[in-house]
């Protein structure tokens, strides 16, 4: 079983993008994929998932946003080569910057929902 979770937000088809490329990309499969949406605990916060990615470590470390990306990051070897301008998006904030930049941005598409429930969100 993998250790290493993400949530996506498959209302979100940029998200499921990303999701679909970490899936390409993970060659030892370290990363396993789940559907924020359906998400119905109480380790990461929903509000700010729907908001930001999050991911669960092996340890219940709870990572959001640009430090989830960089967790996601660690684990692939087919991109360690990014490493160092990564690791200096997240030392310098630019990737918090360039992260929230590119969350406020995206699009939701609740085809799966009720009216009441795509109404609320």
């Amino acid at each position: 079983m993998n250790s290493f979770i993400i949530y996506i937000d498959c209302w979100c088809p940029m998200c499921v993008r990303f999701g679909s490329l970490v899936t390409y990309l993970d060659i030892f499969n370290n990363i396993s994929k789940a559907d924020l949406r359906n998400y119905d605990g109480d380790l990461i916060c929903k509000a700010k998932s729907v908001k930001q990615i999050a991911s669960v470590d092996e340890n219940n470390r709870v990572f959001y946003g640009y430090d989830s990306i960089w967790q996601i990051i660690v684990r692939l070897p087919l991109i360690w080569i990014f490493i160092p301008i990564f690791y200096f998006l997240k030392i310098s904030s630019l990737g918090n910057w360039l992260y929230n930049e590119l969350a406020v941005r995206r699009q939701i598409i609740p085809i799966h929902c009720k009216d009441e429930e795509c109404s609320s969100n």
